[in-house]
C-alpha cells in the first residue's frame, strides 16, 4: 500500500468527473425504534446484527432483510449464518416460491419510511455533484431516494435484469445529468439477486456486454477510474467484480481503482491481492494502528464525510439554484492558477459543470487522453489569456490545450472557443493565436465581480437549463 493515500490525485479525479461511483451495501443501513421490532419471533437476532443507540437499533439493510424474510416466511429456528444467501435457500428448500420470497423483500423495503433510513451518507454523495455515473450492487432504492431528497435530477435508473432486460425504450438518457446503473436489479425493476449463485449469473451476464443496459453501462465508465464505496462482498465476488467494471486487467492497468469498504482489510489474502494488482485501498475498520501513515477510518460512511470535507460540500445545497447541461473546459497558464480556480468556482455556483486541470496527475499518456477527451467533449473551450500563457509557444497550455481546440474548432458550425484576457495583454498581440485573436475576445477586469461576468456568460451564450 502506499506510504500516504493521495488526495490531491484523487481529487483531481472527482473534481474533473473522471470517477465512476460504485456504491455497496455498507452504506444502506436503517434506524429502528426498539417496538419495531420488539414483537418479532426474532428480536434476538436482529438485536445481535445491529446497535443500539439509545432505545434505535441501528441495522444494515442487508442484515435486517434476511431475518426479516425468515421471520415472515420460515418455519422453525432461523438458520445461521443468517445471510441473505443462506435464507434464501433455506426457503427454496421448504419450497418457498420465488415470487413470495421477491414480493416479500419488495414490500419490506418500499414500506421503510425516510425515518427509518439513514439516508444522509447517500445524500452526501449526492451532493458532491462531481459523479455522473452512479453503479449499484444494492437492490433497494436508497439511492433513488437520496436524489429525490434533495431535488436533484437524475435519470430514470437503469435496472440490469435477468432473465427478462430491464430496458424501456423510450427512456432516453440526458447526458447532462447522472445516471444510476443497478448492477444486481431492483425492488423497482423485473427482478432482483438474492443468492451468491444469481449475482454470479448476473454479472457473468453483464461480462459479456451484449445487454442494452451493459452497453449504456460500459459506455459511461469508459476511461473512468473507479471508487468503490461501502463494497463489502465475498472475495471471489470482489476480484471478478473490479475486473468486469473496470474493463481492463489488473495488471499494467490505466485506470485507477479504489477501494473504500468497511470488510476489505479484514481479508488478508484479498488484500494482498488488491494491492498487489495496482488498487488503491483506503484503510477502514482495520484494528491496526494508521497503515503506513495512513489515516484509518471507522467505516465506510466516516470516509464519505472526510470527501465532502475535501470538497467543500456543506451540509446543503440550495435546490432551486438553475443548473445547466453545458460543460465548460477553462484552459489556463499554471502561474495563473489561482485566479482560474476562482473562476472555476463561480462557474461551478452558477450551475455550470467544469473540467479543470489543477495539475495534480503527471503529464503522461493517460493524462494527455484525458485532456484531449475532455477538450473534445466540452460544449465551450474558456481559454485565459495572459502574459504568463503567450510568452512561451512551448508551454503545454499553448502548444497542447489551444491547439487542440483550434483544430477541434475548425470542424464546428459555430466557434465553441470563449477566449478571456485575464491582465494587460494587448488583445491584438501578435502572441496570440491567429485563430483566437479573430475571435471576440472579453476582459476581466474586476475578479471581484465574477459573478457579473459568468452571468453574462451564461446570457450570451444561452446555456440550456436543467428543469
Amino acid at each position: 500500500m502506499e506510504s500516504q493515500f493521495n488526495w490531491r490525485s484523487f481529487l483531481w479525479n472527482i473534481n474533473n468527473r473522471v470517477i465512476s461511483l460504485v456504491i455497496g451495501n455498507d452504506l444502506s443501513v436503517l434506524r429502528l425504534k426498539k417496538d419495531f421490532i420488539s414483537k418479532s419471533q426474532c428480536y434476538d437476532a436482529f438485536v445481535s446484527a445491529g446497535k443500539f443507540e439509545g432505545e434505535d437499533l441501528c441495522i444494515n439493510l442487508y442484515k435486517y432483510l434476511p431475518i426479516k424474510l425468515w421471520d415472515i416466511l420460515g418455519q422453525g429456528d432461523l438458520p445461521l449464518p443468517a445471510t441473505m444467501n443462506n435464507i434464501v435457500l433455506a426457503l427454496q428448500k421448504i419450497k418457498t416460491k420465488d415470487n413470495d420470497i421477491n414480493n416479500a423483500i419488495r414490500k419490506e423495503i418500499t414500506s421503510l419510511t425516510d425515518e427509518q433510513i439513514i439516508l444522509e451518507p447517500l445524500r452526501k454523495l449526492v451532493r458532491i455533484n462531481r459523479f455522473e455515473t452512479f453503479i449499484t450492487v444494492n437492490i433497494d432504492n436508497f439511492l433513488e431516494r437520496a436524489f429525490a431528497a434533495e431535488n436533484k435530477h437524475v435519470n430514470k435508473s437503469f435496472n440490469f435484469s435477468i432473465p427478462q432486460t430491464a430496458v424501456d425504450p423510450g427512456n432516453k438518457k440526458d447526458k447532462a445529468i447522472p445516471s444510476i446503473f443497478n448492477l444486481m436489479g431492483n425492488i423497482e425493476g423485473y427482478n432482483f439477486a438474492l443468492t451468491d449463485e444469481q449475482c454470479f449469473e448476473y454479472i457473468f451476464t453483464l461480462q459479456k456486454g451484449n445487454d442494452a443496459i451493459a452497453k449504456e453501462l460500459f459506455d459511461s465508465t469508459y476511461q473512468k477510474n473507479t471508487l468503490f464505496a461501502g463494497c463489502s462482498t465475498p472475495d471471489w465476488f470482489m476480484r471478478l467484480f473490479i475486473r468486469v467494471i473496470s474493463s481492463e486487467r489488473y495488471k499494467d492497468s490505466l485506470k485507477d481503482k479504489y477501494i473504500a469498504c468497511d470488510c476489505t482489510l479484514k481479508d488478508k489474502e484479498l488484500l494482498t491481492f488488491l494491492e498487489n494488482n495496482s488498487v488503491k485501498v483506503i484503510p477502514i475498520g482495520s484494528t491496526e494502528q494508521a497503515m503506513n501513515g495512513n489515516k484509518v477510518y471507522k467505516n465506510s460512511i466516516e470516509f464519505i464525510i472526510d470527501i465532502c470535507n475535501q470538497c467543500g460540500v456543506g451540509g446543503t445545497e440550495l435546490p432551486n439554484d438553475p443548473r445547466y447541461k453545458e460543460i465548460l473546459f477553462i484552459s489556463y497558464s499554471r502561474d495563473d492558477k489561482s485566479l482560474a480556480e476562482r473562476l472555476r468556482n463561480e462557474f461551478e455556483r452558477n450551475g455550470l459543470k467544469v473540467f479543470f486541470d489543477d495539475d495534480t496527475l503527471q503529464i503522461g499518456d493517460r493524462y494527455n487522453e484525458v485532456i484531449r477527451k475532455s477538450i473534445k467533449d466540452c460544449d465551450y473551450f474558456v481559454a485565459l489569456i495572459s502574459e504568463n500563457a503567450i510568452n512561451d509557444k512551448a508551454r503545454y497550455v499553448y502548444d497542447k490545450e489551444w491547439r487542440t481546440a483550434i483544430v477541434l474548432n475548425s470542424f464546428k458550425d459555430h466557434s465553441y472557443i470563449r477566449p478571456f484576457i485575464i491582465d494587460q495583454t494587448n488583445p491584438n498581440d501578435a502572441r496570440i493565436p491567429e485563430e483566437i485573436r479573430n475571435l471576440n475576445i472579453n476582459t476581466i477586469k474586476n475578479f471581484e465581480d465574477l459573478g457579473r461576468t459568468v452571468q453574462k456568460f451564461i446570457r450570451e451564450n444561452s446555456l440550456t437549463q436543467i428543469t
